[in-house]
């Protein structure tokens, strides 16, 4: 017997559901094994890749899009089943966007009235491709 489980600590990763971006200032937070270089970090258990240009959609310049897929992931971490996701910075909708398609109510606030029409448009279509049938909901990829 050997390998990751002598290794690691006993009570598991802390915290267990970071998510990060990748980037070389994060990954420079974790230590690394010399011996075992980039392998053995820490963080290649939570990277999250940037929202590319087909889930930011066309005509969204908000410059903190986020992956759609990480943000349904969030969603559904911290909301009850038939709850309301709230964000109270929400840019270009990312968060609306991924609540609606994971059935929950959202309630976003955006001071910029450009964000505001590319969230809407945004949370719209996530709504139109989202088939309901009874209580179960599933997301229609085109």
């Amino acid at each position: 017997m050997g390998g990751i489980a002598r290794q690691g600590s006993p009570y598991g990763r802390w915290p267990a559901n970071l998510i990060h971006d990748g980037s070389d200032e994060v990954l420079a937070r974790f230590r690394n094994n010399p011996q075992q270089g980039e392998i053995s970090s820490a963080s290649r258990f939570f990277y999250c890749a940037k929202a590319s240009i087909k889930d930011r959609g066309e005509g969204n310049n908000h410059p903190c899009v986020k992956p759609t897929e990480l943000m349904r992931y969030l969603c559904r971490l911290v909301t009850p089943l038939g709850g309301t996701v709230l964000d109270p910075f929400m840019g270009s909708g990312s968060t609306g966007k991924a609540a609606a398609m994971e059935g929950f109510c959202f309630i976003g606030i955006e001071r910029n009235d450009n964000y505001v029409k590319i969230a809407r448009r945004r949370i719209a279509a996530a709504r139109s491709t989202t088939v309901r049938s009874g209580d179960a909901e599933r997301h229609v990829d085109n």
